[in-house]
């Protein structure tokens, strides 16, 4: 498997691992942090610049689409994280209020924070037990 799809699998799972485990260690701050994010303009500005970079890293190092399931969910990742990213920076924060809404966050808590959980320990499980190709397969 090339080395930077198992950077990015330890990197991404590891921090997808610690954003679950925080969702579930404190339910009610994440539920207030959320909903301020259609209220308050400037933390969502810089939300969608972080996404923005990481995901375009992400995505300019690591677009592999035919190299199997987990090269696969990597790339997806990437993606999934500039797209958000772009969202934020671009739709209105009526709409993005209204996005946070219609998400029911309350009502669905434990799936969107089982969502990180179950990616998170698949990149780092097969992150953390892979081994990097051979040489000339490395990249």
């Amino acid at each position: 498997m090339p080395a930077v799809t198992i950077y990015l699998s330890r990197l991404i799972g590891v921090v997808m691992l610690i954003a679950g485990v925080a969702m579930l260690s404190d339910k009610q701050m994440v539920i207030a942090a959320v909903s301020q994010m259609g209220v308050d303009r400037t933390p969502l500005l810089l939300l969608g610049f972080m996404r923005v970079v990481f995901g375009a890293a992400i995505v300019l190092v690591h677009n592999f689409w035919t190299r199997g399931f987990w090269p696969l969910v990597v790339t997806l990742t990437g993606w999934a994280i500039l797209l958000r990213g772009v969202m934020v920076l671009f739709v209105p924060p009526d709409v993005m209020a209204g996005i946070i809404a219609a998400s029911h966050i309350v009502d669905f808590y434990y799936v969107y924070a089982a969502i990180p959980l179950v990616v998170g320990a698949y990149l780092s499980l097969r992150g953390f037990s892979a081994q990097p190709g051979k040489f000339g397969q490395g990249g």
